[in-house]
């Protein structure tokens, strides 16, 4: 193998990794809002089966609603979900710069 497939290879577990952990970490905060805050989850309009976080979109109004919710644990979620979607998207940045530059001046 060729030092660029390792790199490559290594850059797409990488990115596996972090998407799934961002993954995981807004589904616990949905589940969180589904379980500790059901009036917020029922005004949402959500779907009532375990992919329901997924499953609908977060527009303007329901975010406002979801800023709502004051349950400590569930802004605990909140928290761990921000930042792990922020490194999630600091990573794509980084890179997709780090690949413009090499092709760049390949």
């Amino acid at each position: 193998m060729s030092m660029l497939s390792i790199l490559g290879v290594g850059l797409f577990i990488g990115w596996l990794l972090l998407m799934l952990s961002a993954s995981v970490a807004e589904y616990r905060y949905y589940r969180a809002v589904a379980l500790l805050e059901p009036e917020i989850w029922v005004q949402l309009g959500a779907p009532n089966h375990w992919v329901a976080p997924f499953m609908f979109l977060v527009t303007p109004d329901r975010k406002r609603l979801l800023d709502t919710v004051d349950n400590p644990h569930v802004l605990v979620f909140k928290q761990r979900f921000k930042v792990a979607a922020r490194l999630f998207l600091a990573y794509v940045v980084a890179v997709l710069l780090s690949s413009i530059a090499f092709f760049k001046w390949a």
